[in-house]
């Protein structure tokens, strides 16, 4: 059996590698000449790391990451609102987006699958078919897009219900610092500053180096300049001297939620930010990209014929989607913590985070066990 698949991101890789693992010869088309991501860095929770482990990617992708214990909440003030907290038996690393990528490149390769680059699908069909920017078409048995927020896979086969740019935003980049430059209470942590309608996330991702996430309104235009405006030091004092390290290499982007009438049409499916974009708020954008790609294949395992393919696309949407529309729902409510005024903010995350029932609800995606195997009927 042949599947293609659109987009060499998280996804794309982490799907191709899980399907080249249960015998599927797989074609994976990337429009940018090389696989390659932004400056950034990612979280990666328990739910994530097994389908790494299960796809034999996780050393290789984790290697020096940092192993932390949640994302404390600190005030407009730098002071401490919750040390960080991790639901019972849950693992969070941080890593470079580059280290993960090419970890999952490597298990792909592993076993056997091709990656394509330059070329840049425009269209799909039903009927598992490409249509690339020059023209020429690729048929399997099998097409997947995981080609982002702005998916042409997605639009061709007309399953967007709806697709939502948020309020907010963030500029993303990675700055060099240890551990042992970081002042003592705020070593060995992730640490999400709140102030104003503005945050700063400092996420250590190795030894050496610290991803920065400052996300503010998407109409803060001195604050999503990608130029890095004194704006940020005056909001958050505390760290002037890390934000003065901040380089060239800096993106800003505005968050997507992405909810569709069905994932799938005939023999062509989306996931990922095609299928389920939301904004990063629980670290969860990634692992449900891993996560679904890994339950695709295993529903794909057994299948022998491609008349049987649209009927497991069905079936596996069933079994993860409710999943991640819980997920996605938590995510976007959490970014309303921006607009709570300073002096409330506090006691609002104590009281909310301490709820047994949101604190199971912000972490069922990392808690939950990736699909490895199609379950049996019930």
């Amino acid at each position: 059996m042949k599947a293609i698949i659109s987009g060499g991101g998280i996804g794309g890789l982490a799907t191709a590698a899980a399907l080249g693992q249960r015998g599927w010869e797989v074609t994976v088309f990337e429009s940018q000449p090389s696989l390659r991501v932004s400056g950034s860095g990612i979280y990666v929770h328990s739910n994530g790391l097994a389908v790494l482990a299960g796809i034999g990617a996780l050393d290789r992708a984790t290697a020096g990451a940092f192993m932390g214990d949640g994302v404390e909440q600190r005030d407009h003030l730098n002071k401490v609102i919750l040390p960080p907290m991790m639901p019972p038996g849950v693992k969070m690393v941080s890593i470079p987006r580059r280290e993960l990528l090419e970890g999952l490149h490597e298990a792909a390769r592993n076993v056997g699958v091709e990656i394509v680059t330059n070329c840049m699908v425009v269209d799909a069909r039903a009927d598992g078919t490409f249509i690339f920017a020059n023209g020429e078409r690729a048929q399997a048995d099998l097409a997947i897009g995981c080609d982002g927020v702005g998916s042409p896979v997605r639009r061709a086969l007309n399953l967007e219900e709806f697709h939502q740019r948020t309020a907010e935003g963030a500029l993303r980049t990675i700055v060099s610092a240890t551990q042992d430059e970081m002042p003592e209470d705020a070593r060995g942590r992730c640490i999400e500053n709140w102030s104003g309608t503005r945050r700063l996330l400092i996420t250590p991702i190795n030894d050496t180096e610290v991803y920065l996430a400052m996300t503010c309104l998407s109409d803060d235009v001195e604050a999503r300049d990608t130029r890095i405006q004194p704006c940020w030091r005056e909001t958050f004092p505390a760290w002037a001297w890390l934000i003065d390290r901040i380089g060239d290499e800096v993106t800003w982007n505005v968050y997507s939620f992405i909810r569709c009438k069905q994932w799938s049409a005939g023999r062509t499916c989306i996931l990922g930010d095609a299928a389920h974009a939301q904004p990063p708020n629980l670290g969860q954008g990634g692992g449900m990209a891993l996560q679904n790609g890994m339950a695709l294949a295993a529903f794909m395992a057994d299948i022998a014929d491609r008349r049987d393919v649209s009927t497991a696309l069905e079936e596996w949407e069933r079994c993860v989607r409710p999943l991640t529309e819980r997920c996605q729902y938590w995510s976007c409510l959490f970014g309303e913590i921006t607009r709570i005024p300073d002096d409330v903010r506090p006691d609002f995350i104590r009281a909310a985070f301490s709820n047994s029932w949101v604190q199971q609800s912000l972490g069922e995606a990392a808690q939950s066990k990736p699909v490895f195997r199609k379950p049996l009927p019930a």
